[in-house]
């Protein structure tokens, strides 16, 4: 009889039994430590508060962890049904009995309840708000679990249309890099702006692009902060994990409004970043400003770069403007791209009334919520303080 014959079996006499029909799966379960084919998703434990509330953690045996080659800090891809499945990271290594127990917070199991999620509605640029009210919070249930994250089989095409996530990497030999953790649905067009002023600057560029189901909850079922981005999940990034290159710039979402210039970087090149953007931004649109985020040595473009560009942005403002935003970056770290034309300032209290309206661009179908992205001074909505 299989384990979920044998459960369906108990489930079938709560009454003779007595117990909660939530312990029939855990009693029904093997012990045998080498059987870890459906792991059992279960609520934290005793002493686990520290992982209350993060979307994306997860503990688990070291036995677990060892059948499938995964060790504490790495992604892996947890799924419920073929079309239920996030990108989780495995944060703290727990001895269980049986051994093929794994943890997370209500809210982490709720990132599985896809099929009754709501697709966040277009133009909805507030941060996403942790789910913990779905019908997964208070149960265990069985799961399968896969070292892949991001698909390699698949063109971005395919990846669209089956809610995947895939990773692209142009590397061209050079001592900067640029860098789009999130792209595709997750925050769009970061990883289009990534791959532009790679291109305009003869520049390396890693990025991601994912998507979610029925076009959909892509942050929702991939957005793995920056700070918990293991290069042993993304086999295109591990290839160049040891590079140091001299500068790694990170185009990222951001809740705020505007376009934030952060990272490590000296004050004079982030300040000519700032000026090159609003020169290459049109007359009357918001203006990028300096910011002290993106500092931290755990966000993997500080763990690449000798120095860092941040940039993070709200999703109005690359909805507009991604393309002259990413034209000013490259701009700003290149004198062989043509500096933006400077248009006159905005005079708000004087237009003429024949002024037309701008055109801020068209927004996609699909406007997944926005993330601050990776910088530290944003409140994340989990347990680990300034986690990304």
């Amino acid at each position: 009889m299989t384990r979920r014959a044998t459960l369906a079996a108990a489930v079938g006499t709560p009454a003779l039994l007595g117990l909660a029909a939530g312990s029939y799966e855990v009693a029904a379960r093997t012990t045998d430590d080498e059987d870890f084919e459906t792991p059992l998703l279960c609520p934290l434990a005793d002493g686990q508060s520290s992982l209350e509330g993060d979307r994306t953690a997860l503990s688990a045996d070291p036995r677990l962890l060892s059948a499938y080659d995964l060790s504490e800090g790495q992604q892996v891809r947890v799924e419920r049904r073929d079309d239920e499945f996030a990108a989780y990271t495995i944060v703290e290594e727990r001895p269980e009995d049986p051994t093929d127990i794994i943890r997370a917070a209500d809210v982490t199991r709720c990132r599985l309840d896809l099929e009754e999620a709501t697709p966040p509605a277009p133009g909805d640029v507030e941060c996403p708000s942790p789910d913990q009210n779905c019908s997964l919070a208070d149960d265990e249930f069985e799961v399968t679990l896969s070292t892949t994250i991001p698909n390699p089989d698949l063109s971005e095409s395919q990846a669209r249309e089956q809610g995947e996530l895939i990773e692209r990497l142009d590397e061209r030999g050079t001592d900067r890099i640029f860098l789009a953790p999130h792209g595709g649905a997750v925050q769009p067009w970061t990883d289009d702006q990534a791959e532009y002023a790679a291109e305009l600057t003869a520049s390396t560029c890693w990025r991601t692009k994912g998507w979610g189901p029925d076009g959909g909850n892509a942050f929702r079922r991939w957005h793995v902060p920056t700070m918990e981005l293991s290069p042993e999940s993304y086999p295109e990034l591990e290839t160049i994990a040891d590079t140091e290159y001299d500068l790694a710039v990170d185009c990222s979402g951001v809740c705020d409004a505007g376009v934030l210039v952060g990272g490590t970087a000296d004050r004079d090149l982030r300040e000519t970043v700032r000026d090159s953007i609003n020169d290459a931004l049109p007359r009357c649109a918001i203006e990028a400003e300096l910011e002290d985020d993106g500092t931290s040595d755990r966000m993997l473009v500080n763990r690449l770069g000798e120095e860092s560009i941040y940039l993070s942005q709200s999703y109005d403002s690359r909805r507009a403007y991604w393309e002259e935003v990413a034209h000013g970056l490259a701009a700003a770290l290149s004198d062989d791209v043509e500096p933006p034309e400077q248009d006159p300032p905005c005079d708000r209290g004087n237009a003429p009334s024949e002024t037309p309206p701008e055109d801020r661009g068209n927004a996609p179908s699909e406007t997944p919520p926005e993330d601050r992205g990776n910088a530290p001074s944003e409140t994340p909505p989990n347990g680990r303080g300034n986690s990304e």
